[in-house]
């Protein structure tokens, strides 16, 4: 912008040739320029627009650069009822403003967009001391607000779900919380297959069903294949409608899932992410109330069940490798947890987490704390708010209270890991030099009220560093002292350095798992290695 700011033709305006400019405009337009964090000189009767490279991201593609030069009404039409009146105070009464998490919709993409910004507006003063200007300094805080929206609905929703007795009643409270929850599904209509037609059994909608077709809907609820309608396609412009299949894994409930999606929001992957945590939670709960009424023996069939509903993880990777053991020998799943998330050309997410005791109502809390953990990631939030978002989650649901979380983030390009831990085991490092603990960042399990905030810790790896994530079954062992079982846990893995990472996970199992488990045990080992691409 610096660049295009002395390019330009200053005499068409109304501010004249820059070397005529007063010292006020130059140093408040050198101050913007040189400013890494958005900002706006807007100088003159006019109010003609100078901006930084920051603030430049702010107009899209659709105001840039057009805006330069130009006065700040002709830029901003669509808002100007709210942002006009702000500035007449601040030319004429000096006074300054400040706005948190505005909602404001722009047009500068194409279509009407939804944003949300903090900024504060505060006069510019000329050479002879009157306010001549005023300068914008803002932030956008769309992601934020959103994702932290999304949070609020998914824990909404999962509370609603958690104890619905019926397969219709599970339809009825998704439908009726969607409603009230979220601005991102502006209808919700949820359809089951009766004989060979799919039958509409709740929806949201004041007035009339979708009009999507027939066909579309039979296809998804029996291929079990998500579709989106509408939109580019490319993630940049709104969707129609988001389709996806709900019901059992056998196919004993099958149906589908109906959301309309907001028209002043982009699609983007956090959006898709959002409305398939939706069609994840609402199947996991179908799922639970057709198995309720099921005796203790056919626990299995239903864990079993839980398992496939989870986002499935990834097992073997060519720098990860993650195994799961239960304590209950009956049991597909357990109160133990981790998850393997990709997050592009920023690196990778690792979690492991614990709750308190074993069994389905063990395994149901966690596979509701491992979706919002997901969810989280996947929408950019870094470790220690994943886990203060996971706090507030964890208070709705039962069994999930004092459960143990550590969440990892590893930037390959940069070799950090940024980390933060809420009771649970600190992460092992593993080095050609020896070993390192990532023992701070730490915190009270999920839940439990303290003055302590969460915090990020961050840690500089190596090329060739491993890291070791676990779950207390690991380590464990009745009448031992625990730094006993982590020290045997840093032996043992000195000890198989230098292998590939599933060697390294199945060697620290064979060293380090106890011949009668009694908790559950989860191991994940993550290698820095160039050739990953993460």
């Amino acid at each position: 912008m610096g660049a295009m700011v002395e390019a330009f033709d200053w005499a068409s305006t109304t501010l004249g040739p820059a070397d005529k400019w007063s010292i006020g405009l130059r140093t408040a337009v050198s101050t913007c320029l040189t400013s890494r964090f958005p900002m706006l000189v807007m100088w003159g009767p006019e109010l003609i627009k100078i901006y930084n490279d920051g603030y430049r991201v702010m107009l899209g593609t659709e105001k840039h650069p057009r805006a330069l030069g130009s006065p700040a009404k002709a830029i901003w039409p669509e808002i100007w009822d709210v942002i006009g009146p702000m500035f007449e105070g601040v030319l004429v009464a000096g006074q300054p403003t400040w706005v948190e998490n505005q909602l404001l919709v722009l047009e500068r993409n194409g279509f009407p967009e939804e944003c949300c910004f903090t900024y504060s507006y505060s006069p510019l003063f000329d050479d002879d001391g009157t306010i001549s200007g005023v300068l914008d300094v803002a932030t956008e805080t769309t992601e934020r607000v959103i994702a932290e929206g999304r949070l609020v609905c998914l824990t909404d929703l999962s509370t609603a779900l958690f104890e619905a007795e019926r397969v219709t009643d599970v339809l009825v409270r998704a439908a009726t919380t969607l409603a009230r929850s979220t601005a991102d599904v502006v209808a919700a209509d949820f359809y089951l297959r009766v004989g060979d037609q799919l039958a509409l059994v709740s929806s949201n909608r004041r007035l009339g069903v979708s009009a999507i077709e027939p066909d579309v809907l039979s296809r998804v609820a029996s291929d079990r294949v998500p579709s989106v309608l509408g939109g580019s396609g490319h993630g940049t412009t709104p969707a129609d409608q988001f389709v996806a299949p709900i019901g059992t894994i056998d196919g004993t409930v099958e149906g589908a899932f109906v959301a309309e999606l907001n028209p002043r929001r982009q699609f983007d992957d956090a959006y898709l992410n959002f409305v398939q945590l939706i069609a994840t939670i609402v199947g996991v709960a179908l799922r639970s109330a057709f198995h309720r009424t099921e005796e203790v023996d056919e626990y299995r069939l239903i864990s079993e069940t839980l398992q496939r509903a989870m986002i499935r993880p990834a097992i073997d990777l060519p720098t990860v490798a993650a195994r799961y053991l239960p304590a209950v020998g009956n049991l597909a799943v357990g109160g133990d947890w981790y998850d393997v998330i990709d997050l592009g050309a920023d690196g990778r997410a690792l979690v492991v987490g614990d709750c308190v005791g074993h069994g389905l109502a063990a395994a149901a809390a966690m596979a509701q704390l491992r979706s919002a953990t997901r969810a989280m990631l996947l929408d950019g939030v870094n470790p220690a708010a994943t886990l203060e978002g996971l706090d507030r989650f964890a208070a709705t649901i039962d069994d999930a209270f004092c459960a143990t979380v550590v969440c990892v983030i590893v930037d390959q390009q940069e070799k950090l890991v940024t980390y933060s831990r809420a009771g649970h085991p600190p992460p092992l490092i593993v080095a050609a030099t020896g070993t390192a603990w990532l023992d701070l960042a730490g915190g009270a399990p999920l839940g439990v009220r303290t003055s302590q905030r969460r915090d990020n810790a961050i840690y500089r790896l190596r090329e060739e560093d491993m890291i070791i994530m676990y779950s207390d079954g690991l380590i464990e062992r009745r009448g031992e002292n625990l730094d006993m079982g982590l020290q045997r846990l840093a032996t043992a893995a000195s000890t198989l350095y230098g292998s590939h990472v599933q060697g390294v996970a199945d060697g620290l199992l064979r060293h380090l798992q106890p011949e009668n488990i009694r908790d559950d045990v989860v191991l994940v080992v993550k290698h820095m290695s160039a050739s990953e691409s993460v």
